[in-house]
């Protein structure tokens, strides 16, 4: 009986740490070497009703989202308030729902997934799941987006 339960409470401290640990590191990102470059022509991401051919004069920010993600809502809105504050700064949305090429191409498992591109489209920064704030405004400022 003494073992039953030494088992169990050691189960659930492993699964609390597991917990935590998964919790730190969501939403944190990491920066992306080997420049993958992306394609505008490839993506076809139309905005204000306009394709869109070229990337921002200083960083471009990319959400990969789905028609059921939950918290894409809320990071579209961040990401829309930040474009407005911050000149040199385009922000573009690709749903993946019905695009799973894409979402292979890029190994998107989670949405949101949020790129910070360099003018020459040059992936330079990927987040997985929900930006933690201030990280998406961060990793701009080191493309010299003021």
């Amino acid at each position: 009986m003494d073992s039953t339960i030494a088992l169990s409470i050691a189960l659930i401290v492993l699964a609390t740490i597991a917990g935590l640990v998964y919790r730190f590191f969501r939403g944190r990102g990491r920066s992306v070497s080997g420049a993958q470059c992306i394609k505008l022509q490839k993506l076809k991401i139309l905005k204000d009703g306009e394709e869109i051919s070229e990337f921002g004069k200083e960083a471009t920010v990319v959400l990969f989202s789905t028609e059921y993600c939950g918290q894409c809502p809320a990071v579209r809105r961040s990401l829309t308030k930040l474009e407005y504050r911050k000149g040199g700064l385009l922000f573009i949305e690709v749903d993946i729902t019905h695009r799973i090429n894409l979402a292979a191409h890029f190994n998107i498992s989670q949405t949101p997934t949020v790129f910070i591109l360099n003018p020459a489209g040059e992936i330079r920064f990927r987040i997985g799941g929900t930006p933690k704030p201030k990280t998406i405004e961060t990793e701009i400022e080191k493309l010299g987006v003021k």
